[in-house]
């Protein structure tokens, strides 16, 4: 179990429509994986959890080894049309959050390790529950603008310029 997982599309549909009967702890396994630690380490976190809950979410193809195939969602995920997000621009207090290069998969990605190396595990594990909750590319950059600004009361400024960075902002 050293492997680090990620999730498939059909794990992003899952959390929105829970489909599949799923154990509390596996569901909140599913919520928290991402490949910034082996899938040891993220079973260790959810109290209850055991291998098999990891194998139950990789059995119904709902995180997958990284590099590993990613399975079509079952439900297709809530996004909305590019030209509706493009003038979406979430402000924080210094400015504009400025339209990343990155798309919504991608944002998807980034945003739950950026809140939990730079919040840790509990404050970010909050902001992994809004970036599942969030609707489209325009909510996860909602939740972006939220996460740097509470990077930087947290952290500090030059950190939040490295969060920033990592988003693909100025």
């Amino acid at each position: 179990m050293a492997d680090r997982y990620t999730k498939t599309e059909t794990g992003r549909a899952e959390i929105r429509a829970r489909v599949h009967a799923l154990t509390r702890t596996a569901r909140n396994l599913l919520l928290i994986i991402d490949p910034s630690r082996d899938g040891a380490n993220w079973v260790s976190m959810v109290q209850g959890a055991s291998a098999a809950d990891l194998q139950t979410l990789v059995d119904a193809g709902l995180v997958s080894l990284l590099g590993g195939p990613s399975v079509a969602p079952s439900v297709p995920p809530a996004e909305p049309e590019p030209s509706a997000t493009s003038s979406a621009a979430p402000t924080t207090g210094s400015g504009a959050l400025e339209a990343s290069s990155l798309s919504y998969s991608d944002l998807y990605d980034l945003l739950p390790s950026l809140a939990k190396q730079h919040l840790g595990l509990m404050k970010g594990y909050r902001f992994v529950l809004a970036i599942e909750k969030a609707d489209g590319l325009a909510g996860l950059q909602l939740v972006a603008r939220d996460l740097l600004a509470e990077i930087e009361r947290a952290k500090g400024a030059a950190v939040a310029r490295s969060a920033r960075r990592a988003l693909l902002l100025p």
